[in-house]
């Protein structure tokens, strides 16, 4: 440092920081006004009271004013320490989730290889390479990352025990934490900044340890990111919902900072631990986090669907950080593919749409993918969060609508199915259908002569197939339904999960849709084998009614079971079972409500002989049934029929005044079992206000025709 003294005679006098006087700075041109200088000035630089004296006054304002700045300093360092940091509340995070869709950055680890090399414990680097860590983040916020991870995915105790390390849980969050305030101090936009917390390691260890052991390691890693100042936790790569349920009740026993809970799922669109986007929504909605998600394992592509699973069930925001694609070995290195921007670019599009409001990368992406994340989000315009309603806009090509992310979804999957049925019933005209078996041998000529004479009647809308009734052999219902179907035949085909399982209902549905024109299904669980012919058989039953539904629902929002896109939907009209005279109605009204939700379309009941047995079912469901129902009739023929009915089939009962009169009509029975079965119809076409849209009709023996007598 040098500091002007003096401007005299044309001569610049300058001192050192200590004092020091320099050799004078002389003009070359003006050789004789330095003579004059030497001459005027001899005895004063001989003596050197000159230079002395302004030595010391210098040197004292120097320190003086040294000594100033450093008890300012120290004065400001103590303030700060003092003053608690504000910290993020959930309220103002949610309400930043409300307003944008937040960028968050990419992967760690990779680009830490790149700089430092392969190293035991990447968690490490915050204090052996903290300028590399530092430099890390300070490219992803010039990308445009407005949320920044710490470098702590594996700092806990757990893991870092492995590497001799489990004392060092508080230095290296602590240092992780510290590093990435200092890059957003350099950063030109708000940034804020995630505690990384990652599961605790191999699954099959962490489940040897006792459930508070885990939530307190969680706990510890927790409170030291947020001594240091983190905004908020993101929970991230979690394959077991159990433990991540741990990881947020450690961190919500003290904590209040925002939460961002991430499972990890396969290209199956399962966790590694069997856990579903909908059921890990269903485990996580009464914990106080503030957005569900998924990153890791899966590329943009394939993570879309699991976004889409969410946003049907989830009421959070959303998160998604995937891979760069799927990962391959080479030598000792794993190397992810070279994703381009512009297809992470895409993604952000239609993950955006979809509900997600964070939206990062994960392995193997880099800066130019975030960078490329941050411009396609400042493109979207004023995209609204989920729960916020609709928001209008205009172009030049009019209005457009711009649903709010889950509700767009929901529409997708909720369209009108096209079935003729449907829209009958949507249009309230009361609709008739008569039931049929499936014949047993290999020829369909019989059925179709039957169904052709019964579907002459203009009574009569569809024909509804059973499928392999008390475990019974029979042709299947979707290929009898195709058939039909090609005739001009309207069919609900009945489906059981007990004969195929998940891969193959889906294979049957959608080629009875595509090739059979197969437009209603009725889903049911089916009768065990043990009631049939084949009692030495088992049933498959991955899934019931409840699920079948649920991979009908799948089939037409566009996805299999897996999440894989179809390439195109399906949109059948999903028919469910409901029994109003079940031995255990409160489970009945349990499984028949979770059949609604799974996305059943209307119902279809149980033969039933007295109006009061579905009044008194409908008063049990709040007096109205929330999907359309289609009652089942049956005409009794014999009084032994009735008895047999009553005591020896499932899910029938016939009142006892029903039973009476058949046993007193004698050989008129079959006459008067048709006209009970008249006046039960008649109670149906009125009962619209009873949720009674129809009415399916079972024939005697299989005489189809003789059905018709009841329209006479």
């Amino acid at each position: 440092m040098t500091q002007l003294i003096e401007d005299t005679g044309h001569s610049i006098f300058l001192f050192n920081t200590f004092g020091g006087l320099r050799a004078p700075s002389l003009r070359r041109s003006r050789p004789a006004a330095h003579a004059r200088y030497c001459s005027t000035h001899a005895s004063q630089r001989r003596s050197g009271l000159f230079g002395s004296l302004l030595r010391r006054w210098y040197n004292y304002e120097l320190f003086a004013r040294r000594r100033t700045l450093r008890k300012q300093r120290f004065a400001r360092r103590q303030l700060r320490r003092r003053q608690k940091p504000k910290t993020m509340r959930i309220e103002d995070f949610n309400e930043r989730l409300t307003q944008a869709i937040l960028v968050g950055d990419g992967a760690m680890g990779s680009l830490l290889y790149e700089s430092v090399g392969p190293q035991r414990c990447v968690d490490e680097l915050n204090v052996t390479h903290g300028e590399a860590v530092f430099h890390v983040h300070q490219t992803y916020i010039e990308a445009g990352a407005q949320i920044i991870e710490t470098n702590t995915f594996s700092a806990n105790r757990h893991k870092l025990g492995q590497f001799g390390m489990a004392d060092r849980v508080a230095e290296l969050n602590h240092r992780a934490v510290k590093i990435a305030r200092e890059a957003r101090e350099a950063a030109k936009h708000e940034v804020l900044i995630a505690g990384s917390i990652g599961p605790l390691g191999i699954l099959q260890h962490v489940r040897e340890l006792p459930h508070q052991d885990i939530v307190t390691i969680f706990k510890e890693q927790a409170g030291a990111l947020e001594e240091r100042g983190v905004d908020l936790f993101l929970l991230e790569t979690f394959s077991d919902i159990e433990e991540l349920l741990a990881a947020v009740d450690g961190i919500r026993s003290f904590s209040r900072l925002p939460i961002v809970a991430q499972l990890t799922y396969s290209d199956e669109g399962t966790t590694f631990g069997g856990t579903r986007p909908q059921d890990a929504w269903a485990k996580l909605k009464d914990k106080n986090i503030q957005a569900i998600g998924a990153n890791c394992t899966i590329g943009p592509q394939l993570l879309l669907p699991i976004l889409r699973d969410l946003a049907a069930s989830a009421k959070l925001p959303l998160s998604a950080m995937p891979n760069a694609g799927f990962p391959k070995r080479v030598g000792d290195r794993i190397v992810y593919p070279k994703s381009s921007p512009e297809y992470f670019a895409l993604f952000a599009q239609e993950a955006a749409e979809i509900g997600t409001r964070i939206i990062g990368g994960c392995c193997g992406t880099t800066p130019e993918h975030i960078h490329a994340i941050a411009e396609a989000v400042k493109k979207l315009r004023s995209a609204k969060p989920r729960g916020t309603g609709i928001a209008g806009g205009s172009g030049a090509g009019g209005t457009v609508e711009v649903f709010e992310p889950a509700q767009r979804f929901r529409r997708i999957a909720a369209r009108e199915p096209e079935s003729k049925l449907w829209k009958k019933i949507q249009a309230e005209e009361f609709v008739t259908s008569v039931e049929i078996d499936p014949p047993k041998g290999v020829t369909i000529d019989r059925i179709l002569e039957q169904v052709g004479r019964v579907m002459a009647s203009p009574h009569v809308d569809s024909i509804d197939i059973n499928s392999g009734t008390l475990a019974r052999v029979g042709m299947d219902a979707l290929v009898l339904a195709g058939a039909l179907e090609a005739h001009g035949f309207e069919t609900v085909p009945h489906v059981t999960t007990r004969d195929a399982n998940i891969i193959g209902l889906q294979a049957m549905l959608l080629g009875a849709w595509a090739v059979g024109g197969v437009r209603n299904v009725l889903a049911i669980t089916g009768d065990p084998p043990s009631l049939g012919d084949h009692p030495e058989t088992s049933g498959v039953y991955e899934v019931d009614s409840i699920g079948l539904v649920k991979v009908l629902s799948r089939l037409n929002q566009g996805t299999d079971w897996a999440g894989k896109s179809l390439g195109g939907a399906t949109n059948f009209t999903i028919g469910v079972a409901v029994n109003p005279v079940a031995e255990d109605i409160d489970e009945e009204l349990r499984r028949f409500e979770a059949k609604i939700e799974a996305g059943a379309h209307f119902a279809m009941t149980q033969p039933i002989f007295d109006p009061e047995h579905w009044q008194a079912f409908l008063k049990r469901l709040g007096g109205k049934s929330p999907v359309p129902i289609i009652v089942g009739l049956w005409p009794l023929t014999s009084y032994k029929q009735a008895l047999r009915l009553n005591n020896e089939v499932p899910g029938i009962v016939i009142p006892k005044a029903t039973l009476h009169e058949m046993e007193n009509a004698g050989d008129a029975a079959r006459e008067r079992g048709f006209v009970l079965a008249r006046k039960m119809l008649d109670w149906a076409r009125t009962a619209r206000s009873e949720s009674i849209a129809g009415a399916y009709l079972i024939a005697p023996f299989k005489r189809y025709e003789e059905i018709l007598e009841l329209f006479r």
